[in-house]
């Protein structure tokens, strides 16, 4: 399915949220893809792209796609857009919560695909955070996502809860030294545990580290040298170091 981008209306989002709420309650219904060019539940978007419903090999490369096909608009406005990311979200729905075999989902809080109007909800959006990432990060970033483009991935849920956080290249730039496998293409095992030196610790420590210091006047390098011994681990060698 290939689909000029549109925005859902208050309408649109309320139907949306009912067919949530039915799945919740056991409905197997198919997601309602009709709203999408409905002009009584979507209207215009503020900018002229498209979109195809393609398979992807993981949640970043989602990003990464949106990062292209989203290039053009206002990224202020873009990144607030209630309408807009709902909008992709029902778009792709199939893919962000597929069927099972029996044509169950395993269907998220409403924000997760439903732009939510309150901050703290924001982040936990399941294709405006992987864009934000994906955007800001590129490639640094590709080890946090889940392979299945359905699941986020742990180190993405724990840096997200934290817009301090998940802005701060230091920040970023350190989590990729320490969890980053390219062997794997993937974070490191136990980087997504609960266990000494996970990420989980990691956001622990730093919220932490950020009543004394500026995370963002820090490098990766500086941040890593600053974590307790609980992360060497994971820690990179003193040669693999540099790239942080």
């Amino acid at each position: 399915m290939h689909m000029q981008i549109r925005r859902l209306t208050e309408a649109g989002i309320t139907e949306f949220g009912r067919y949530l709420d039915g799945l919740r309650n056991g409905d197997l219904k198919q997601p309602p893809v009709e709203l999408l060019d409905n002009p009584n539940f979507s209207e215009p978007a503020p900018a002229e792209s498209t979109v195809e419903n393609i398979s992807f090999a993981s949640r970043f490369e989602m990003g990464r796609y949106l990062v292209d096909r989203l290039a053009e608009w206002n990224q202020q406005a873009l990144a607030h857009d209630v309408g807009t990311w709902s909008w992709l979200a029902l778009f792709y729905f199939d893919t962000l919560c597929p069927a099972g075999k029996l044509g169950a989902r395993a269907v998220r809080e409403n924000y997760t695909y439903i732009l939510s109007r309150r901050y703290n909800h924001q982040p936990r959006h399941a294709l405006r955070t992987t864009f934000l990432f994906a955007k800001k990060y590129g490639d640094t970033v590709r080890f946090m996502f889940s392979r299945k483009p359905h699941e986020r991935g742990e180190i993405v849920e724990q840096l997200a809860a934290y817009q301090y956080l998940s802005g701060c290249r230091g920040v970023i730039e350190a989590a990729a030294a320490l969890y980053d496998d390219p062997l794997r293409g993937a974070y490191k095992r136990g980087a997504a545990g609960k266990g000494p030196g996970s990420a989980r610790r990691l956001v622990a420590i730093l919220r932490q580290l950020d009543l004394t210091y500026d995370l963002y006047a820090l490098s990766g390098r500086e941040i890593v040298n600053m974590l307790p011994r609980e992360f060497d681990r994971f820690r990179p060698s003193q040669a693999d170091a540099t790239r942080a």
